[in-house]
């Protein structure tokens, strides 16, 4: 019998809900991460902004967490079904010592999953991370690491918070470099995919706030019932290519089920490339925000955004991959911006999180100048996103993957990973900080274990798909069993 697979990693916990991930280890986790922040200040009322996405398992770990943390002291500021963005950003505007996310991101509707935010609006730091891991190891019966109290009236208050939506879009309209007037003036026209998830309410109701016409919506309630596989990747989008196709509109948006990543679909019904909603965040960024600095990404983002950087004299760093690994360089470094190149924008000018709010006023304000700015030009100009595209460095991506097995494990990876890099020395730039990273002045490519499922990622780029899947397929025989 096969057994359920719990990922336990910077990422958070993740696994089969009621499977894998027990309502008993829901409350390991919560509780100790409860014990875990009340130890920087013992005397201090914890307070937790809560919020999810709308698995439908949702509602019965969102009582547990509830529940749990009130007997343990805590106030509760419940969000509901919302972005995970939007409890990192609410962590930070309320001042509070955390946040729990209840979700499983891009996985399947089956699985749910819990994401621990620290009080500074950034999930606990690897380091951190570890730390509250460890300690939930030594949580029993004999050596508690969280007691409940049987006192009610000891417990801690739970507040609805139904305003957040709105403090979070209004943060994204506020931002200086956002003219919503200019984008109403542009009168783009798109489509949407919110997956039935926690963006459902919140992506509509920015988009109009800033006057963008929405023509065509697909999985628009927040049920929790996926229509497709909820990763927002090109094989995952052809309901919304086709009615983008269809309606002749400008784009199409899509998001995950907890909304903190955003894939673009241009005006032909393609897929932009999830890569490129961080390349023209970036440029909006560096061009018309004006920022200048260092800009981070993670080590399997396109070179992309290493040449936008340079283009407006800004250096480009990279981190190991995953959110919590990039806002840990944005903060080392100062970033004036980052991001992942699944989707995932992060502003510090609202919060070193992946928001795909944040990222949607970005791409809305730098279509909306080029539209406006080059109709101004030429009235018969080329507008489309895809023009705008065309504008920025050019690169193709493949992400691929190879499953972990019984005589390939996560263990005998490492092995594999250290004989690939014996080899490559000599040919090419190798580092080992994430994986193995492989680089030439055409192409590279990233093998490295995933933080959130059983495989082993191969992500190559180069200019053409053509080279870029060659380069990526070169390594398969490594891992044939």
């Amino acid at each position: 019998m096969t057994t359920a697979p719990l990922m336990v990693t910077v990422s958070g916990v993740r696994g089969i809900a009621h499977k894998s991930l027990t309502v008993e280890l829901v409350e390991t986790f919560v509780g100790t991460f409860a014990a875990y922040l009340q130890r920087r200040d013992p005397s201090k009322k914890l307070r937790i902004v809560l919020g999810r996405d709308s698995r439908i398992s949702g509602p019965e770990f969102e009582k547990v967490v509830v529940d749990l943390l009130t007997s343990l002291h805590c106030d509760v500021y419940n969000l509901g079904i919302c972005p995970t963005p939007t409890v990192q950003f609410m962590v930070i505007k309320l001042g509070f010592e955390g946040g729990l996310i209840i979700t499983s991101s891009h996985n399947p509707t089956e699985w749910n999953g819990l994401k621990f935010v620290d009080s500074d609006g950034l999930f606990l730091s690897p380091p951190r991370c570890e730390e509250m891991y460890a300690l939930s190891r030594t949580h029993t019966k004999e050596t508690p690491v969280f007691t409940r109290d049987t006192d009610a009236s000891k417990f801690g208050k739970v507040t609805p918070y139904p305003q957040a939506m709105h403090d979070h879009i209004s943060a994204v309209l506020s931002l200086k470099y956002i003219s919503v007037e200019m984008i109403r003036s542009a009168k783009i026209r798109v489509c949407i995919d919110t997956i039935n998830g926690g963006g459902s309410v919140y992506v509509p109701e920015l988009l109009r706030e800033m006057g963008v016409e929405i023509v065509g919506s697909l999985n628009t309630e927040p049920t929790g019932r996926f229509a497709h596989e909820p990763e927002p990747i090109p094989q995952n989008l052809k309901s919304l290519c086709e009615l983008v196709a269809k309606t002749e509109c400008d784009l199409g948006i899509a998001v995950d089920p907890d909304a903190d990543r955003l894939v673009l679909v241009n005006e032909k019904g393609e897929p932009l490339g999830e890569e490129y909603t961080l390349a023209l965040c970036t440029e909006m960024m560096l061009s018309i925000g004006g920022k200048k600095g260092i800009v981070c990404k993670n080590r399997s983002t396109t070179r992309a955004i290493d040449d936008i950087a340079h283009k407006y004299g800004c250096e480009c760093e990279a981190s190991p991959v995953g959110e919590a690994n990039v806002a840990a360089l944005m903060l080392k470094t100062q970033a004036v911006f980052g991001g992942e190149g699944n989707g995932g924008v992060m502003l510090p000018d609202v919060h070193i999180g992946r928001d795909s709010l944040v990222g949607l006023g970005l791409v809305m304000q730098l279509l909306a100048h080029f539209k406006l700015s080059k109709a101004a030009e030429d009235q018969k100009a080329h507008t489309a996103i895809s023009d705008l595209k065309a504008t920025l460095p050019q690169y193709e991506i493949v992400k691929d993957k190879i499953p972990l097995s019984a005589s390939v494990t996560a263990e005998h990876v490492d092995e594999i990973l250290a004989k690939i890099k014996t080899e490559w020395d000599s040919k090419a730039k190798t580092s080992t900080i994430d994986g193995l990273f492989i680089e030439t002045p055409s192409w590279w490519v990233h093998l490295r274990k995933s933080n959130t499922e059983k495989i082993v990622r191969v992500i190559g780029e180069a200019h053409t798909h053509e080279e870029a899947k060659m380069q990526c397929e070169m390594f398969h025989h490594y891992f044939d069993e």
